[in-house]
Formats: structure tokens, C-alpha cells, sequence
């Protein structure tokens, strides 16, 4: 290669606009990668180990022409620069991007998780979507548990973003729990139909969540409910006429509190915490052999729901999701 032809391709960092990324700047590294303005200079051999995309565009002998910066080659990404940093940040640092149960946050989790999954790095995606399925269990009792990752939870943006990272990444035993979140926040059609922070669920997907929400806010809340007025009499029920006008008023308190105006949360109208732990004091004046059954068929039809879920919102049965879930993570 000449040295007019040197000069023609070599890139400065001092073009206007570049930044180097802080702590991913190695003056012996031999890759140069530039996602949007943020320019990072790393190990070639480290990335080919670790991914497999880059071990194959690294094997590629680099053709005269190629464009170099400080020596050198320079590779332009298309993706995200934050998506970029968390995603370099968590091979070079072991201590940064660590297994569930450490701590992280929703966007180094999906920063990895779709750069990852991009370039085949299979340790780290496993890994991130460990952490990712932790906050949305396949399961009733892990619904139930409020024992979470807060600084994980308080960095996750509308669930609506969550549900276009599982597309992305077919995560998608991810979808039935995300789309409950989904149709239970603040102007949740608005949200699902016309986007949120510059995103859009597909076609299907509309459709399924919109249709899902009316099933949800309707039959579903219905039948979690029922344990308020089926059976009617109770067998071995010690106080039958007593019982009977306190779980008659208990179900119209339940289900006036079903109205919706617009604006308000809908959790109070959909099926898994329509009827919440304290609701039980509006019966507490029931026998206790009333109370007993009532429990169990109030949780039974929980569970019913939570079993219909994935067909709710025209997904795969749990068990096809389960599978799917076991073999990324194994």
C-alpha cells in the first residue's frame, strides 16, 4: 500500500463530532468500532474469541483500501452506542454485566441482550435473559413474588419496549407476562396502538393485545370472581344466612370497583389482582369453612387465568414457551 493511499484512508479521532467511549480506549488494541459518534478501540482477537460474527469479519484478510484509524481498521456499526458500550463493557469486565442474581438495570440487560443475540455471543445472551426472565416469570407464584431486583425494576421503561425486545431476540416466553404488564398501565390502548418512546408493536400484535385486554377486563375478571356467589351454599357453611348476605355484598363491592374511567391504572379491573389481599376483610364476618373455600376457588380461577394467558394474547401454550425457554438457557 503507497503512503497517498495510507493518507486517503486513515480516519482521524479528531473529527468533529467523535468521542472516544471512556474505559473502552486501549491504545495497544488493534480494532477501531464506531457506533453512531462514539468510537471504541478494543482487542480483535478478544472479540473474534467471544463472538462469532466478529471472528468471521476478522478472518476476512483486510483489503488494501480498507479505512484505518491510528493505524488501525476501522469498523462502523449500526447499532445503538449505549447498546455498544454495555455490550463491550461486559466482555472486557467481568465484575460489570455478572449472572442473576447480581444487580444490573433494564438497559445494560437489553443493551447485551440485543447485541448478544445480534453477533452470537452465546454466554452473554444466555446470561441476559436469565436476568430478563427473572422479572417476568412464567409461572403464578413468580407473578406473586414481590421480591425483585428494585434498581432493575426502576429502570424499566413501558412494557411495551419489553415486548419488542422478546420479538427481537424471540425471547417470547417473555410476551404473556409483558402483555399483561402492558394492558394494565395508564392509557394502555393509546400505548399499544400509536407506540411509546418512538416505538410500535407490529400488526399482530396490536390486534392480539387489544383483543387480550377485552378478554382479560371482561371473562377473566368474571370468572376470578365467581368464588363471591359459586356455589351458592357452601357445604358444612356453620352460618348460612350470615355468609350468604356477606358475600353478596362483597361481590357487588367487587364488582362496582370493575368501572373504569379514563386515565386510572388497570390493574383493579383486570383478573389477577382484581380481588387483592385485603379485600378478604369485606368477608371476615364468614365462617371459617366459608372463607377456606372461597380462598381456594379464588386462586384456582388465578390460576386458570394465568394457564389461559399465553392463548389469551394468540401465543404459544406455556409448555411450547417453557420449552423454548429451557433450551436458551441451558
Amino acid at each position: 500500500m503507497d503512503s497517498e493511499s495510507m493518507v486517503t484512508n486513515e480516519t482521524s479521532t479528531s473529527q468533529s463530532g467523535l468521542v472516544r467511549a471512556e474505559g473502552l480506549w486501549f491504545a495497544d488494541g488493534g480494532l477501531v468500532i464506531q457506533a453512531e459518534t462514539t468510537l471504541f478501540r478494543v482487542y480483535r482477537e478478544l472479540l473474534a474469541l467471544h463472538a462469532v460474527v466478529f471472528r468471521d469479519m476478522l478472518t476476512i484478510p483486510t483489503p488494501d483500501d480498507a479505512e484505518v484509524m491510528e493505524g488501525c481498521p476501522l469498523v462502523r456499526l449500526p447499532d445503538n452506542a449505549e447498546d455498544t458500550a454495555y455490550f463491550l463493557k461486559a466482555l472486557l469486565y467481568p465484575q460489570f454485566f455478572e449472572p442473576f442474581p447480581a444487580p444490573t438495570t433494564y438497559p445494560i440487560v437489553a443493551g447485551v441482550l440485543r447485541m448478544s443475540h445480534k453477533y452470537d455471543v452465546e454466554a452473554l445472551r444466555k446470561r441476559a435473559l436469565a436476568h430478563l426472565s427473572a422479572l417476568f416469570p412464567t409461572t403464578l407464584d413468580g407473578w406473586d413474588d414481590v421480591s425483585l431486583d428494585p434498581t432493575f425494576c426502576d429502570t424499566l421503561p413501558s412494557y411495551l419496549v419489553v415486548v419488542i425486545l422478546a420479538r427481537q431476540v424471540d425471547a417470547l416466553w417473555i410476551l404473556p407476562h409483558a402483555f399483561y404488564c402492558l394492558s394494565r398501565e395508564e392509557d394502555a390502548d393509546k400505548i399499544i396502538i400509536h407506540g411509546d418512546q418512538g416505538l410500535e408493536l407490529s400488526a399482530a400484535d396490536k390486534l392480539a393485545c387489544l383483543s387480550g385486554v377485552r378478554t382479560l377486563e371482561t371473562t377473566s375478571a368474571s370468572e376470578v370472581l365467581e368464588f363471591l356467589y359459586d356455589p351458592r351454599h357452601i357445604p358444612g357453611c356453620q352460618t348460612p344466612a350470615v355468609c350468604a348476605e356477606v358475600r353478596a355484598k362483597a361481590r357487588f363491592i367487587a364488582e362496582d370497583s370493575r368501572r373504569y374511567f379514563r386515565g386510572n391504572a388497570l390493574d383493579d379491573v383486570l383478573p389477577l389482582n382484581i380481588w387483592r389481599h385485603d379485600d378478604w376483610s369485606l368477608l371476615e364476618l364468614c365462617c371459617r369453612t366459608c372463607i377456606a373455600e372461597m380462598k381456594v376457588n379464588h386462586q384456582k380461577a388465578r390460576q386458570s387465568v394465568w394457564d389461559e394467558l399465553p392463548q389469551i394474547f394468540g401465543l404459544s401454550s406455556w409448555a411450547e414457551l417453557e420449552r423454548m425457554k429451557a433450551e436458551a438457557l441451558q
